[in-house]
């Protein structure tokens, strides 16, 4: 065993029952003494592989990307504190004023603020180069988990769902979330690596960074509940992983990827930016025929609104006629059911042969159909007549539906 792997070892109480079943029925899962011997009379002993005396069954460690990569971490030999990264409402005064004072917070040392502004500078600089090498920092979770000390927060809400975001966090979000990379901005691509705003009006106050380490405070055009809910997402999606497993600095993870950087991630970076142009032109695309088809259907309803507000008159009259008509063949068809009905009751009760009834039913089956279908065609064609250009009996090429008539006839309450 290499001398940086631990074993761990897992000790169970075995109740009679299964005691039972492990001396009888195999292939349940046999347990060893420590000594490799099988034991099923003790209580408390070391759970190994069934078959296999030799070898400690260890627990594996590991987080499920959003790509699906099983990807193996390190666990600590103390564990942090746990993460309390629930959505709630801000009471601490610097996202939201509670009452008529305000909170006095308390102010943050000089030097302490200092090293945060010089941290968060070191990842800006750097946000583009991360960008580069975000193959490698998705395949080992000691990259994936290094800590990026940027705060963000919504008003009213504060940092809630944003505590303790990783690198990996912002390699995943850049690479999902198309609002996160701006192109053509400034004649430049900007990568948002700051997050503020409020979540109910939408108003942003977001910081981008360009390839040259440029910041600046914007206020984004894409809808703010685009960039901060799927932000949240991905970070809260790791909040149990960064408490449990070891991860580099910032620093770190720099020196590694320099070290190992073989000079093609400009061009891999000029190929993901192409891509990601690619993807937000189509999606705008999209957008644009969805905008287009629309505001269609909406001037279309307003021009059939007033062509048929035009023809109230003579529709209202048409519509009143063929009610009456359509009660008067629901009658028929009410009468021609109860025939049926009879029928089928006496062939039940062996009243009437088999060939009588199919010699009856056949035809009252054929009279329902097309008193149906008569009723159906009557109105049709009389609507069109009406309506000459506009509707089509057959409801292939016309610019008016039935039921569209009908529905301007009698609109719903």
């Amino acid at each position: 065993m290499p001398p940086d792997e631990k074993e761990e070892r897992i000790y169970v109480k075995l109740p009679t029952s299964l005691k039972n079943a492990l001396n009888n029925n195999p292939p349940y899962a046999v347990f060893f003494s420590e000594k490799g011997h099988r034991v099923s009379h003790l209580r408390h002993r070391t759970f190994r592989c069934r078959g296999n005396r030799n070898r400690m069954m260890k627990q594996i460690h590991q987080i499920t990307l959003l790509n699906g990569r099983e990807l193996l971490c390190y666990p600590k030999v103390e564990p942090s504190q746990p993460i309390d990264n629930r959505m709630k409402l801000d009471t601490t005064g610097q996202y939201l004023v509670i009452g008529r004072r305000k909170t006095v917070m308390k102010p943050t040392p000089p030097e302490v603020e200092q090293q945060r502004k010089q941290a968060v500078k070191f990842f800006t600089d750097h946000a583009f180069f991360f960008l580069d090498h975000r193959e490698k920092i998705l395949n080992d979770s000691r990259m994936f988990l290094a800590p990026v000390p940027v705060e963000n927060g919504l008003a009213y809400f504060g940092t809630g769902g944003f505590k303790r975001p990783t690198l990996g966090v912002y390699i995943e979000w850049w690479m999902s979330c198309i609002p996160a990379i701006i192109g053509r901005y400034r004649k430049d691509t900007w990568l948002v690596y700051h997050i503020a705003g409020s979540p109910l009006s939408g108003r942003n106050c977001c910081g981008i960074v360009n390839p040259s380490g440029e910041c600046r405070s914007e206020n984004l055009p894409s809808p703010f509940s685009a960039i901060w809910r799927s932000f949240m997402e991905v970070n809260k999606r790791y909040d149990e992983a960064k408490q449990r497993y070891e991860a580099y600095s910032l620093e770190e993870v720099v020196k590694l990827l320099e070290a190992n950087d073989n000079g093609d991630s400009l061009k891999e970076r000029e190929l993901f930016l192409l891509q990601r142009e690619n993807q937000v032109l189509r999606q705008q695309i999209q957008d644009t025929q969805e905008a287009g088809a629309k505001a269609k259907e909406k001037m279309r309803s307003t021009l059939l609104k007033a062509y048929l507000e035009c023809k109230r008159d003579a529709l209202t009259n048409w519509y009143a006629d063929y009610r009456r008509k359509q009660e008067e063949g629901k009658e028929k068809l009410e009468s021609l059911n109860l025939r049926r009905q009879q029928l089928s009751q006496q062939f039940r009760y062996g009243e009437i042969s088999r060939m009588f009834y199919q010699h009856q039913l056949t035809p009252l089956k054929k009279k329902i159909s097309e008193l149906q279908q008569e009723l159906e065609c009557m109105a049709k064609n009389e609507l069109s007549e009406l309506l000459p250009g506009m509707f089509d009996p057959q409801g292939d090429t016309g610019l008016i539906t039935f039921d569209e008539v009908v529905e301007f006839l009698e609109p719903h309450p």
